[in-house]
C-alpha cells in the first residue's frame, strides 16, 4: 500500500475534469467522457496520468536495485519441467521456478515460444513530446483527442506545469525527419488545426519530440507453454488510443499474482507441490477475454480517430469542392449518436475492470479526488466551460498594416474599461488602440468584458467588421449589436483583409512575445 500511495501521489488527476473527442479544425467538442462516476460508483481512486519514468523509478525501488539486473536480456531459455533456465546475452545463465516474458512487442522469449511472426503495422506513425505549458482551460479540461482525417492528435496535462502529445499521421513505416526538422513538420501537417494543437507544438522544444511506427499484435489464445508465459505487450500489444497498453500489462502482473498465490496456499494447505502449470493456464483464462476486446477497442479508436469527416467533400479529391457549403458528413452525426451511448458503457467496463473481482475488497477513494462542483454543468455546456476558463485575452495580429496593428493587444476584464480601435483616441469612457488603415474609421470597434467573455460592436464602421467563427464561416457583424467573440475567432476591420486579429486565450504568452523582440500593446 505504501508504493500505491505514492504512485497516486506522483500521478496528475485527470478524471475529475471534462475528457473527451473535439473537432480538430474548430476544436468543438465531439463528445465528452465521463471518467469520474465509474470509479466513484466502485470506490475506485479516479483516473489519474503518471510519467512511465516515474512510475517505473517508483517500482523498481520498490523491488530493489540489487534484484533488478539491466543489461541482461534473454537470447534463450529452457524449460525442463521443474526448472527453466535462461540464459542471457552476456552468456550468464539463471534458474528460476517459471519464466515470464514481459519483454515487449518484439519479445524474444515469444519468439523462443511460437516462432518468429510479425508485428501488424497500423498504418501510422505517432510523434510524441512534452512541454512546459498549461494551457488556459487546464481546471476544466484534463485529456482531449483532436479528430481529423488520416491523422489526429491527443494532448494530456501530466501535472506540473506539463503537457504531454500524441500526434498520429497516415503514411508508410521506416520513414525519417531532416535534423531538428521534426517540429517543423509537425506544423506543416496540422497547419489550419485549432488553437489548443498549434500552441502546444510551438511550446514544445525540437529535442523533446520523438518519432516512432505504431504496432500491434492480435492476442492469440494460447499464452505460453509450461513454466513459460507472456506478459504484456509481448501477447497483447495494442495501439495507444485508449492508453490501455501500459495499464494492461499492470492488470496482468495483478491476476498472474493471485493465481501464484492461490497455488501456493494450496501447497501449503495440502503439502502437495505447487502447481505452477495450472497457476499459468489460469491466468491466461482470466484474461484472454478481457485484453482481446480492449485490443480491438484500440483499434476501432484508431479507425474512428482517423477517418473523422466533419464535412461533405473531406477527402474526397475532385469532389472536395463539397467542403466549402459545410454539410455535416453522416458519419459525424451517425457516430456521435453511437458514441453517446456506447461510450458510457465501454469506460464503466475499461476503468472500472471486472465489478465481480471487487466484490469484498475494501473502498479505495478519497476526499482529495472530489470533482469540481460545476462538473455535471460542464458536460452540458460548452458555454460554462468557457466561462470557467481562466487566463488573460488578446488580440493576436494576422495581418499588418502599421506597429500598432502588428502586436497582440490585451483584452482587460475590467466591465467599465471597454477597448475601443480606431484612428484617433476614444472620447468615450474605455481605452483605446490607435490603428492607422484607410478602411479602420476613427472609432470602429468597442469589445466589453461581461460575465467573464468579451463582446464585439460595431460602431457603424463605414466598411463594416466581419468574423470568422471556429467552423471557419465568415460574417459582418451587424452595427451596434453586441456580438459575442470566442478563442480562435478571427476578427477584420474593413473588407480588405489588411487589418486581422485573432482571438486567443493564454495562461502565459510565447517566448517571442515576452523577449523584447514583440512587446504586448497595453491598451490606454
Amino acid at each position: 500500500m505504501d508504493v500505491a500511495e505514492e504512485v497516486m501521489k506522483a500521478g496528475c488527476i485527470t478524471g475529475d475534469r471534462i475528457n473527451g473527442l473535439v473537432d480538430g479544425i474548430s476544436g468543438n467538442w465531439y463528445v465528452k467522457f465521463d471518467t469520474f462516476t465509474p470509479a466513484a460508483e466502485r470506490g475506485l481512486p479516479v483516473t489519474r496520468v503518471i510519467s512511465r519514468m516515474t512510475l517505473q523509478q517508483i517500482l523498481a525501488r520498490a523491488v530493489g536495485d540489487d534484484i533488478i539486473q539491466n543489461d541482461s536480456n534473454v537470447i534463450d531459455f529452457v524449460d525442463n519441467g521443474d526448472k527453466v533456465t535462461v540464459t542471457l546475452e552476456n552468456g550468464q545463465q539463471f534458474e528460476g521456478d517459471l519464466l515470464v516474458g514481459a519483454d515487449g512487442i518484439w519479445s524474444k522469449v515469444r519468439k523462443i515460444l511460437f516462432g518468429p511472426k510479425d508485428a501488424s503495422y497500423s498504418g501510422y506513425t505517432c510523434y510524441t513530446g512534452i512541454a512546459d505549458f498549461v494551457p488556459p482551460d487546464i481546471e476544466t479540461v484534463g485529456y482531449r483527442v483532436f479528430l481529423g482525417h488520416k491523422q489526429y492528435f491527443v494532448s494530456s496535462d501530466v501535472g506540473a506545469g506539463k503537457m504531454q502529445w500524441y500526434a498520429f499521421h497516415n503514411e508508410p513505416p521506416g520513414g525519417t525527419d531532416v535534423p531538428n526538422g521534426k517540429k517543423e513538420r509537425l506544423l506543416k501537417i496540422f497547419e489550419g488545426w485549432c488553437d489548443n494543437v498549434i500552441d502546444l507544438l510551438h511550446a514544445t522544444n525540437e529535442e523533446a519530440i520523438l518519432r516512432r511506427d505504431i504496432y500491434d499484435r492480435i492476442p492469440i489464445m494460447g499464452w505460453g507453454k509450461g513454466r513459460v508465459t507472456l506478459l504484456g505487450d509481448s501477447v497483447h500489444a495494442m495501439q495507444p488510443n485508449m492508453g490501455q497498453g501500459g495499464c494492461m500489462a499492470i492488470e496482468d502482473s495483478y491476476q498472474l499474482a493471485i493465481e501464484l498465490e492461490k497455488s501456493w496456499r494450496h501447497s501449503v494447505e495440502t503439502g502437495a507441490p505447487m502447481d505452477i502449470t495450472s497457476a499459468l493456464k489460469c491466468y491466461e483464462s482470466e484474461r484472454r477475454v478481457r485484453v482481446a476486446i480492449i485490443y480491438g477497442m484500440a483499434r476501432m479508436a484508431a479507425i474512428m480517430a482517423s477517418t473523422y469527416r466533419p464535412y461533405l467533400g473531406v477527402g474526397l479529391g475532385p469532389l472536395s469542392f463539397l467542403t466549402k457549403f459545410r454539410i455535416p458528413h453522416p458519419g459525424r452525426v451517425g457516430g456521435r449518436f453511437f458514441i453517446k451511448f456506447a461510450m458510457p458503457l465501454m469506460l464503466n467496463w475499461v476503468l472500472g475492470g471486472n465489478s465481480s473481482n471487487l466484490s469484498g475488497r475494501a473502498l479505495s477513494c478519497r476526499l482529495t479526488d472530489k470533482a469540481n462542483d460545476q462538473l455535471k454543468r460542464w458536460f452540458e455546456d460548452d458555454d460554462a466551460m468557457e466561462r470557467a476558463m481562466g487566463g488573460e485575452w488578446f488580440l493576436f495580429p494576422t495581418s499588418t498594416e502599421n506597429d500598432n496593428a502588428s502586436k497582440p493587444i490585451h483584452l482587460a476584464k475590467d466591465v467599465a474599461r471597454p477597448l475601443i480601435i480606431g484612428t484617433r483616441t476614444a472620447d468615450e469612457q474605455g481605452v483605446s488602440v490607435v490603428i492607422n488603415s484607410p478602411q479602420v474609421d476613427e472609432q470602429h470597434v468597442r469589445i466589453s468584458c461581461k460575465d467573464n467573455v468579451f463582446f464585439l460592436t460595431d460602431l457603424r464602421s463605414q466598411y463594416g467588421t466581419w468574423i470568422t467563427d471556429n467552423e471557419l464561416r465568415r460574417y459582418r457583424v451587424p452595427p451596434n449589436f453586441p456580438v459575442r467573440i470566442h478563442p480562435s475567432h478571427i476578427i477584420e476591420l474593413g473588407n480588405n483583409k489588411t487589418v486581422m486579429f485573432r482571438v486567443k486565450v493564454l495562461k502565459t504568452l510565447p517566448d517571442t512575445y515576452t523577449n523584447g523582440e514583440q512587446p504586448i500593446l497595453q491598451a490606454v
